[in-house]
């Protein structure tokens, strides 16, 4: 029989409350009638970011004072009454399935939740924050024909953050019986879903798998409603938009920065500041950490108030002098990142370990499902429970995301010049990926780098295809017109994809030191005799009493053999172990003869072409471990280090044999027809002029040096004229002239005759060419740097010395050698990241490929 409690609670289910009235009402209310419901904007399911393009027109998204992101009103003002929703998201019938953004609906006596954990179900309502206490919310969630909605409880003035809470409606429809003084802060929403642990479910029959919407009007339409007019948002002293009632807000008595006239602290009734640490702006409300400078007001002015802040410091171009598409486009990022972000409550440090976990050992999210790692974390916490990889993937690891991303355009978006490394790799057999990472030089002449993207390409890899995730990736950052250079595969697919999207192919010398070796190691000869080498290891290693000799006197050469029997013939490290084995020929000649198996021993020439193929491979190493060696290697060491093995180290001698002949000239060849493009060469000689280490160039024909001086001399001073206003600036001469203007001041007699003939220009076009003559010839001269000098540390000394030598060195020595980090290329390091990338979802590539890459943001 059904009980009064459940009778009330099925009526409440089919009313509507009248904030006016303080009455509940069936479909219309007699005194103020049809309640207005707000209409998200419609967007199918299954979209990435769905619940952020839900957002109706009028709300906004922005960074909470309190960590993570809340929604604010934008409209003049948004009525009492106003209802949202409904929530949307999963069905879940299990309690323990719940997250933050459960919401509990009761039906028929039972219950059952709405989650909107997965942003590609859900709508924007996941991203209200919930009041801290009772005084300061506007919204207030209830129950209605067995859906979640947010009615507004207040009038809510243009620029308030919609905050929701409880209250006792709800509670009651729960039959919780918090009361109506039950508060809570956000953050600890946990509270009440304890509470919700006590709800007796409802069986998941006749209930859909998704909650949906509906709605009656567009937020917009409030704007053209009657009664409700725009307030004024600005001070009547203030030429800039403040909001209302900051006028309110206490300066600094000491202040004299500019920026101080958007921020304020919160005052008492005397007019004495409250808290020192935090700061208020009044363009929108955001509280700040104060220390002491205005650091932290810059940057909010920069990122959040671009046009304010350009009206202020009087540059109506912005900050940096980026490109206006560039900025256009990385603006917009900006701002898609911030709507984007979730506000959700903080995390606990065992969450936050299991995500960093993922994010640096690029690990697949579905790892914390896996039975090992589920009795890992009960042993070491038994109360923890474990978050589901979808709660972890689109909340904890997003929201990651999302705030390194922010960081990144920040770093990106203002740069003048910069170079991209293009990864082209396999995920799958139909499935290859293409990451972007950009490369720059900052003002104190550190290299940086960022992991930007990476975008999925068809089985069926063409030009179009590459080009056309270049071009999204660069837009989509805004480098396209910022970037010159793009280090790669030698691929003619991606040559002619960087070539149309305006970069400059440059191939990456990993892969052309990688492919040379192999072109050895693939002779027939060589493999004849690797293969018979193979076949001595392992009748060594298969013989108990020649494998303890073995270790008893030459436990080194014991791990070399071991390594060559499971490695096989890696490219990057066969020269170290056959070295080993040239080192140990007579030892190993003496084991081979204690050998029963015929055929086993290494003949004298078989040792011969062994000994050949060390002195070819010896050079080669010598210079992948010299690329290596330093975290970054600049582009600036490519030519050198081609030029001397291809003239000196892999030059043809009369001792060698005639294998060694043909070897050499075969990697000769492969080397010179890597490099064989005209503007590669050029680029690359202007970046060895830019090191300090190879200035002068000796490895250069005369006429090559030559023409590297002259085109250093052109970028130097083109760099200068595109950058008016932070060195010399150019002033050129005007086309026609005109007759001569009226002069407010008499020309004295000399001015009067020679003023046409000796026109003085203090910083003229070709006095810019004239600095930039005299600083190459003072930085050719100049005392040589050693070989092991660090050439950015050496302009960070020397960088006020050749002011546009050292504009054009942030340029060209920011260009990689590779296309990815050394260690991925010349040691195991590249077959463990290749594994783990594999083993990602492709859904999750992008997002933990980016974490993974920038992880000293997160």
């Amino acid at each position: 029989m059904q009980t009064a409690e459940e009778a009330c609670a099925q009526l409440e289910d089919e009313l509507l409350f009248c904030e006016d009235c303080r009455l509940y009402f069936r479909d219309s209310c007699p005194q103020h009638g049809t309640p207005m419901f707000i209409l998200d904007t419609p967007v199918p399911e299954n979209v990435p970011s769905r619940a952020l393009l839900s957002l109706p027109e009028g709300l906004v998204v922005k960074d909470r004072p309190q960590g993570g992101l809340g929604v604010w009103s934008t409209l003049p003002v948004i009525p009492r009454g106003c209802i949202f929703g409904p929530y949307e998201g999963d069905i879940l019938t299990d309690k323990n399935d719940c997250t933050v953004y459960s919401w509990a609906v009761r039906e028929n006596g039972s219950y059952f939740y709405i989650d909107a954990s997965d942003d590609t179900k859900s709508n924007w309502m996941r991203y209200v924050a919930c009041a801290s206490n009772e005084e300061e919310h506007n919204l207030t969630v209830f129950q209605f024909r067995g859906k979640i909605y947010y009615r507004a409880c207040q009038v809510i003035p243009v620029g308030s953050e919609i905050l929701v809470w409880i209250a006792e409606e709800y509670a009651r429809t729960l039959g919780l019986k918090l009361g109506e003084h039950f508060k809570y802060e956000f953050g600890e929403k946990e509270l009440l879903m304890k509470l919700f642990q006590d709800l007796q479910l409802k069986p998941p029959e006749n209930l859909p798998n998704h909650a949906g919407s509906h709605g009656q009007y567009h937020c917009g339409a409030l704007m053209q409603k009657p009664g409700y007019t725009a307030n004024n948002l600005g001070h009547l002293s203030s030429p800039f938009p403040l909001l209302e009632g900051t006028q309110n807000l206490v300066s600094l008595g000491r202040a004299q920065s500019r920026y101080w006239t958007f921020f304020g602290f919160q005052g008492d009734a005397y007019g004495r500041i409250i808290d020192k640490t935090k700061i208020i702006c009044k363009l929108c409300g955001v509280r700040l950490s104060y220390s002491g400078n205005t650091t932290n007001l810059r940057q909010h002015l920069i990122y959040k108030h671009r046009r304010e802040y350009n009206e202020l410091v009087g540059n109506g171009h912005g900050v940096a002098a980026a490109t206006p598409d560039a900025k256009k486009n990385a603006d917009a990022l900006s701002r898609d990142m911030a709507a984007r972000a979730v506000a959700m409550p903080p995390v606990g440090r065992t969450t936050k370990a299991i995500a960093d976990f993922i994010v640096r050992d690029l690990m697949p999210v579905e790892i914390v499902e896996g039975e090992g790692f589920t009795q890992m974390l009960s042993a070491l916490d038994p109360n923890y429970k474990i978050p589901a990889a979808s709660f972890l993937a689109h909340t904890i690891l997003q929201e990651m995301q999302i705030q390194a991303k922010l960081k990144v355009i920040e770093f990106v978006k203002g740069l003048q010049h910069c170079s991209v490394s293009v990864d082209l790799w396999k995920h799958s057999n139909s499935l290859s990926y293409l990451t972007v990472t950009v490369h720059y030089v900052d003002n104190a002449f550190e290299f940086k780098n960022k992991v930007l993207s990476s975008r999925a390409i068809s089985e069926d890899l063409t030009t179009e295809s590459v080009k056309a995730a270049l071009t999204d990736i660069a837009n989509e950052w805004g480098i396209r017109d910022s970037t010159s250079y793009a280090v790669g595969l030698n691929s003619t697919d991606l040559k002619l994809a960087a070539s149309k999207v305006g970069w400059k192919s440059l191939p990456c010398v990993g892969h052309v030191l990688k492919t040379c070796v192999e072109s050895v190691l693939l002779h027939p000869s060589i493999l004849s005799v690797l293969n018979h080498c193979r076949k001595l290891v392992a009748a060594i290693f298969s013989s108990p009493s020649l494998a303890e000799e073995l270790s008893s006197c030459e436990p080194f050469l014991k791990v070399h053999l071991k390594m060559f029997l499971r490695d096989g013939t890696k490219w990057y490290s066969i020269y170290s172990l056959l070295q080993s084995m040239v080192d140990h020929e007579k030892f190993l000649g003496g084991l081979g003869e204690k050998l029963n198996e015929q055929n086993v021993c290494l003949q004298k020439e078989d040792w011969g072409v062994v000994q050949d193929l060390v002195d070819i491979l010896k050079p080669l190493a010598i210079a992948t471990s010299t690329f290596t060696k330093d975290h970054f290697t600049s582009l600036s060491l490519v030519k050198p280090v081609i030029t001397s093995l291809v003239y000196k180290h892999l030059a043809p001698n009369d001792w060698d044999s005639e294998l060694a002949r043909e070897i050499k000239k075969t990697v000769h060849e492969d080397l010179n027809l890597r490099y064989s493009d005209k503007e590669v060469n050029q680029i690359l000689n202007l970046a060895c002029a830019l090191d300090p280490r190879f200035r002068g160039l000796d490895f250069l024909s005369q006429a090559d040096r030559v023409e590297t001086l002259h085109l250093l001399k052109l970028e130097a001073s083109q760099l200068a004229k595109s950058q008016q206003g932070e060195g010399i600036q150019s002033s050129p001469e005007p086309s026609n002239p005109g007759p001569p203007s009226k002069k407010t001041k008499q020309d004295s007699g000399i001015e009067f005759l020679l003023g046409d003939l000796c026109n003085v220009r203090n910083y003229s076009a070709n006095s810019v060419s004239q600095q930039a003559e005299q600083e190459i010839a003072s930085f050719q001269t100049s005392e040589a740097s050693s070989l092991c000098q660090d050439p950015l540390q050496w302009w960070k000394t020397h960088h006020t010395q050749y002011p546009l030598l050292a504009r054009a060195a942030r340029k060209l020595l920011a260009i990689p050698a590779t296309s990815v980090p050394t260690s991925w290329i010349f040691t195991d390091a590249g077959v463990t990241v290749h594994r783990k990338r594999s083993a990602l979802t492709p859904e999750h590539v992008d997002m933990l490929i980016f974490l993974n890459g920038n992880h000293n943001l997160v």
